[in-house]
């Protein structure tokens, strides 16, 4: 996973930002990048924040009230209400999923041999050896589970995710 946990104020520099800092900086009579280095170390705050939440964990999606009870809304004057967002937090994991291998959740049930395991067996069979002595591999030794969660608690998703 990269970049911050979930997408909220990004402090980019576009034309009516760098507009308002040269603004600000002329009617106050200091540097424009003064002025830049004093907004972002305000920001700085609520992105470390946002950066503490749980949210960039691949094995967890979370429900809009679970999502609602982790965040803090900020509001601030002339600015309006900062904070993350529901909308763009499921935007993010979407994409984010989308990098990540998943397999259906029927995989995890059962007990399972490796791919490995099933070369092992038909090596030893073909050249006429004895049926070798496998331990077959549980769904917690191969996948890691996918949970939802919401304010009531988690429950399994549908898919898992393959362990490195």
């Amino acid at each position: 996973m990269t970049g911050l946990p979930l997408p909220i104020l990004q402090m980019g520099r576009s034309r009516t930002d760098e507009a308002d800092y040269r603004r600000v900086a002329e009617s106050c009579g200091v540097d424009v990048s003064d002025v830049r280095r004093a907004v972002q170390s305000f920001f700085e705050v609520i992105v470390k924040d946002a950066s503490s939440l749980p949210f960039d964990n691949p094995r967890r999606i979370f429900k809009k009230a679970a999502f609602d009870w982790f965040i803090r809304i900020r509001n601030i004057p002339y600015i309006g209400r900062i904070g993350p967002v529901f909308s763009r937090y499921r935007k993010w994991r979407v994409n984010e999923a989308k990098t990540i291998v998943q397999k259906p959740r029927a995989l995890y049930s059962g007990r399972k041999y490796t791919e490995e395991d099933i070369e092992h067996i038909a090596e030893c069979v073909l050249s006429g050896q004895p049926f070798p002595e496998i331990e077959k591999k549980r769904g917690s030794d191969l996948f890691n589970r996918v949970w939802v969660v919401d304010t009531d608690g988690k429950r399994s998703a549908r898919q898992v995710i393959p362990k490195e």
